[in-house]
């Protein structure tokens, strides 16, 4: 149902708005108007083919002829002047991120925070995913930031508060567990504790038994010297 809905959502705004038509038709063939509608997202194309595995190295590309490079496309300068290989690790640290944000997140207890925090988590990946995505012709344009790596002040910001969240999930996870390692080593000291003051006084009755028996057999030897003495008198 979810689905099917996303795709209704989809299809209505395609036939609502002029721009998502523009960015779709560019998707499909951005080679029919190079020049015009085109021009952008054939430049980001031309620039990771040309770049190569290695890149040309560090200000050696040309990554202005891109336009909105450092917000939109950061993706394919990063690819032309340091080369495909950086690109894929970049995408990996993502990816790295992601699953550090599932883990923090599967350790929750709070069923809150652990909603919170695996949201963060998938908004991060899908805009990495938006992206990139939009750079290479996988999906149309969205004109969506890289998050840390783009330029812009509120997606920076955003971006480090989400993480900021997760984070502080992560801290919670922590004393929780913490809070539950104290625990069961003071009810583990109160059980020696309780051990030996059993272990006391268990040794204390044996004691006291042995005293009891000591004195009993002292009495019954004098009172049989007192017999021997009278006997004898």
């Amino acid at each position: 149902l979810s689905a099917a809905a996303g795709l209704g959502g989809c299809m209505a705004a395609y036939k609502l708005f002029y721009h998502i038509k523009v960015r779709v038709a560019v998707w499909l063939d951005p080679w029919r108007d190079v020049t015009g509608k085109g021009y952008q997202l054939a430049q980001s194309l031309f620039a990771i083919g040309t770049g190569g595995w290695f890149g040309f190295g560090l200000c050696q590309g040309k990554p202005e002829s891109i336009p909105y490079v450092e917000a939109d496309f950061i993706f394919s300068a990063i690819s032309e002047e340091l080369g495909v290989l950086y690109g894929i690790c970049l995408i990996l640290l993502c990816l790295i991120c992601f699953l550090n944000f599932v883990r923090i997140a599967y350790g929750i207890s709070n069923t809150f925070l652990k909603l919170l925090s695996y949201g963060v988590g998938i908004t991060y990946i899908f805009q990495v995913f938006l992206t990139v995505g939009g750079g290479i012709k996988l999906i149309p344009l969205t004109g969506v930031t890289l998050p840390l790596v783009s330029y812009g002040g509120s997606s920076v910001m955003v971006t480090i508060l989400m993480f900021a969240v997760v984070q502080g999930d992560g801290r919670k996870k922590q004393k929780y567990r913490k809070r539950q390692k104290n625990r069961r080593t003071c009810g583990a000291k109160q059980m020696k504790i309780l051990k030996n003051r059993r272990q006391k006084k268990r040794l204390i009755c044996r004691m006291k038994k042995r005293q009891i028996r000591r004195t009993k057999n002292r009495l019954i030897r004098k009172a049989k010297n007192r017999l021997t003495r009278r006997t004898k008198y």
